[in-house]
């Protein structure tokens, strides 16, 4: 199988699609919550990948008032109580044996060891809240990054640049001369895509759904240089420090 060498500085991780799954969890929590607002759930599920909750909300809540008519704070609580519930409807699925409803994909546990055990600089940038992200990461066995970028941290969500920028800027603060094209962004929505590529970082994507591999194809390819694998199982670390990774990345049918 051919295979790609990619040598950067840095790497910044989404989150949810990219190493963990909490599609169950999820889609239990927002069928509720869709139910209580009158809500089409498959409309909101094609506006939700990579966005964030504070934005779907204002775009879909209609009670105890329009989303769009909230205010900031009143949009702030409304999303921290949707995914505090996400996390608590994970640990009910399985107190009552119906899986754990949150899982790290295939490939993350091992090839995060390897950065961590070799000292590099990584991160994630996601569009989760801090309040959902820190347990559902845990919940899968992976402990925060010193370097988190969360939904209410930024003023403008995926795809502008701001989250990856703000990642980036942190990162340099471990690393005063790290450059955008320094930092691998690995991630799995095209909105994250547009984000990476605005923000001037390379790009691994991630097919981490069969039935939006071309959706995923025809998003990253439109970034130059992107590399797409299906999972994390193609990516190695053949070595890693404090200021540098080389990763050996498999090449499957599906790299753009």
């Amino acid at each position: 199988m051919p295979a790609v060498e990619l040598t950067v500085k840095a790497i910044l991780f989404d989150s949810d699609g990219t190493l963990i799954d909490s599609t169950p969890a999820v889609k239990r929590t927002i069928a509720r919550w869709c139910a209580v607002q009158q809500v089409d759930p498959r409309e909101f599920a094609a506006a939700q990948h990579g966005t964030r909750a504070k934005d779907l909300l204002r775009r879909f809540a209609t009670t105890p008032k329009k989303g769009s008519e909230m205010s900031e704070e009143e949009l702030d609580a409304a999303v921290e109580e949707l995914e505090k519930s996400v996390g608590e409807t994970a640990r009910q699925m399985k107190a009552h044996g119906e899986g754990s409803g949150i899982v790290a994909l295939p490939g993350v546990l091992e090839l995060l060891a390897k950065l961590q055990g070799g000292g590099a600089q990584w991160g994630i940038v996601t569009s989760a809240t801090r309040i959902h992200a820190v347990p559902a990461l845990e919940i899968a066995g992976i402990l925060a990054p010193p370097v988190m970028v969360t939904g209410e941290q930024v003023s403008a969500g995926k795809p502008s640049p701001e989250p990856y920028l703000i990642g980036i800027d942190r990162l340099r603060d471990l690393q005063p001369d790290l450059m955008p094209l320094d930092v691998l962004v690995v991630e799995d929505a095209p909105a994250g895509f547009e984000s990476a590529y605005s923000a001037g970082a390379r790009l691994l994507a991630v097919c981490t759904e069969p039935v939006e591999a071309a959706e995923v194809q025809e998003a990253a390819s439109k970034v130059n240089g992107a590399v797409v694998v299906k999972d994390l199982t193609a990516v190695s670390v053949l070595q890693c420090s404090s200021e540098s990774i080389t990763l050996r990345v498999e090449l499957a049918d599906i790299v753009v």
